[in-house]
């Protein structure tokens, strides 16, 4: 639970994410968790994480509050009203007893119960039960030519995998197998797809989160939230050679098409340019973001780099070899996933307030269309024709026209979908289930 808020610098996260995070079923077992760690409820314990990260911030920057709260988009009365009722002290007083200080208060308030959660080790993973597989659902075929060239899944759910501890994303290598993530269980899961089952699985850090594989196919960068680095993975002896140490928790990455260059964001609020070459990576670069998330993208020419600010309502453009701003779209809502069309023209995001935005990357407008339903991942197949739409909550994955936005199609995949991936060919889709299974689409 300590984790989850650090990693969100704060932010409480919604009751159903909190819930599905530690494998619990409904928040009064949150509550009994916490109660039982010494620790205090949820909504104020989230409130000392947010105090705290604050008092790093203004460790390491120099920041005022008033700058910090401006930079959540809080209002900053409320940010010293928050100040003063948990700490019973106003923010110039606890700013100069820095974060030792607070951290100290905080032990002596709740008797120091919940002192070895904060310097403990990580909750033993929790792993979530298999579901069998829905019925299929067909998408239409080719709409050009009676000799279809098959370069998208013809969109029915053909097979299932049980796949505990929180598959999360996915990436399918040039050899035609895929690698997973796994959260809660700290691993890089490797899967064949025809036959569709495991190939074994690489430890590779606390909580790793994306997976993005290099051009060559021979090496795979993971970000790891809890232990803060960007494990290095070689694919062909399969195993972790290394570690980028990182400032903050890393979440999303994506690497340069000549795989020189590897981009990350951090719970922090930056992204991070690092040169990478064969077991060793070295920071070059980094700039504010408005808010970070795990979700990045990058203009197949290589030149610009875009970054969803999530809950900040913005998408920024930078340029990717100086991270000078160069545009910025107010897009509101809570813009999450986002992929750039092959050519460069188009860019989609999808927004978790229920809707889609496809921006004209030579124009800079963009057009919207409304889903009634949070919108997370997004996938493009490589022919460019269809999007992928994780819709989480809801269990379902939407199979959407890429020039329309109609809807052709929708996947009933049960649980919480989350990130998709086509194969080279685009004959198949894999996608990850938080819930604890993998779909095949073919």
């Amino acid at each position: 639970m300590v984790d989850l808020l650090a990693c969100t610098n704060g932010l409480l996260p919604s009751g159903g994410e909190v819930v599905t995070f530690l494998g619990l079923r409904t928040r009064h077992q949150v509550a009994r968790v916490l109660r039982r760690a010494g620790l205090p409820p949820l909504e104020e314990l989230a409130g000392w994480t947010r105090v705290l990260h604050w008092l790093n911030e203004a460790e390491r920057t120099g920041n005022s509050l008033l700058q910090l709260a401006r930079e959540s988009r809080i209002e900053p009365a409320t940010c010293y009203r928050l100040v003063r009722r948990l700490t019973g002290q106003p923010w110039s007083r606890v700013r100069r007893g820095g974060v030792a200080g607070a951290v100290t208060r905080f032990r002596t308030t709740f008797n120091g119960l919940g002192s070895n959660v904060l310097s403990g080790p990580p909750p033993r993973p929790i792993l979530s039960p298999a579901v069998t597989p829905s019925q299929p659902a067909v998408l239409p075929a080719c709409k050009t030519s009676p000799v279809c060239v098959h370069q998208h899944p013809q969109g029915f759910l053909a097979d299932r995998l049980a796949m505990p501890g929180y598959p999360f994303d996915i990436a399918i290598a040039r050899d035609g197998t895929a690698w997973l993530t796994r959260g809660h269980a700290a691993v890089l899961e490797h899967l064949k797809l025809e036959p569709f089952a495991s190939l074994g699985f690489i430890p590779v850090g606390i909580a790793p989160t994306r997976v993005v594989l290099a051009p060559s196919g021979e090496r795979a960068w993971v970000t790891n939230q809890f232990t803060k680095d960007v494990a290095v993975v070689d694919l062909v002896r399969q195993f972790r050679v290394g570690a980028i140490s990182m400032e903050g928790d890393p979440l999303g990455a994506v690497v340069s098409p000549d795989g020189r260059t590897l981009y990350v964001t951090t719970n922090l609020d930056r992204l991070f340019v690092i040169a990478v070459a064969g077991e060793c990576g070295r920071v070059i670069r980094s700039v504010s973001l408005p808010h970070a998330c795990t979700e990045i993208a990058i203009h197949p020419g290589g030149q610009r780099i875009y970054a969803p600010a999530w809950r900040a309502g913005v998408l920024v453009e930078l340029d990717a070899r100086t991270l000078t701003l160069v545009r910025r779209w107010e897009l509101g809502g809570v813009p999450f996933g986002c992929v750039v069309t092959a050519d460069g023209l188009r860019l989609y995001c999808g927004n978790e307030k229920g809707w889609l935005d496809v921006v004209h990357l030579t124009t800079g407008k963009s057009t919207r269309r409304a889903f009634g339903t949070p919108l997370e991942e997004i996938a493009l197949t490589p022919d460019q024709a269809f999007l992928y739409l994780s819709l989480r909550t809801a269990g379902r994955v939407a199979i959407v026209d890429a020039d329309s936005l109609e809807t052709v199609s929708t996947l009933e995949t049960g649980g919480m979908p989350r990130h998709i991936a086509f194969d080279s060919m685009g004959r198949l889709a894999v996608i990850a289930n938080q819930t604890g299974w993998v779909d095949l689409v073919r």
